[in-house]
């Protein structure tokens, strides 16, 4: 039994199928709309041509050689061979959050437990802090080992999405 709404293929119900992905080349990312005969497998999209990728941004249509090594997408453009990769951006929004020792909550809620002093030493995955959102506790946890520089936060606090909590440094 064949369920179309297993289907990665973009189909929507009286609507053209479209997949969205968005992708990153020379530091810019661009969200990219294909449709017609591609269909998303896993991390592939399959185009209705092997050799040729067809992208649609802004009405304007594109035929492009493609060449796949690794995760990396090598498109010739204008003479020139582009290099593009596939982005999260949910993971890229976590990763420049860890990367600048920021610990942010994830959504509104109320601090039910701070677990850590500022100045003390953290193994990666330790719980700083508990967070209460939706009746559900959020344990945000160090992404690496480090020293707990700062708490901006304090136990009964009700905090918004994106507040940063604590203050990670890394041992060095």
């Amino acid at each position: 039994c064949h369920s179309p709404w297993a289907s990665t293929s973009g189909w929507r119900a009286g609507l053209p199928a479209e997949i969205d992905l968005h992708l990153s080349c020379n530091g810019v990312t661009h969200k990219v709309r294909a449709s017609g005969g591609a269909r998303l497998q896993g991390d592939t999209l399959f185009c209705s041509s092997p050799r040729d990728a067809e992208v649609q941004p802004d009405a304007l249509q594109l035929h492009r050689h493609a060449i796949r090594q690794g995760n990396t997408l090598y498109l010739e453009w204008q003479g020139d061979l582009h290099a593009v990769s596939q982005l999260d951006p949910i993971a890229a929004v976590e990763a420049s959050h860890s990367h600048h020792g920021g610990l942010t909550a994830p959504m509104n809620g109320s601090i039910v437990r701070v677990l850590v002093e500022a100045g003390q030493q953290v193994e990666a995955g330790t719980a700083l802090v508990v967070l209460e959102a939706m009746k559900m506790e959020h344990s945000i946890r160090a992404p690496h080992a480090g020293t707990v520089k700062a708490l901006y936060c304090s136990e009964g606090e009700m905090v918004g999405e994106g507040a940063v909590l604590v203050e990670l440094e890394d041992n060095e």
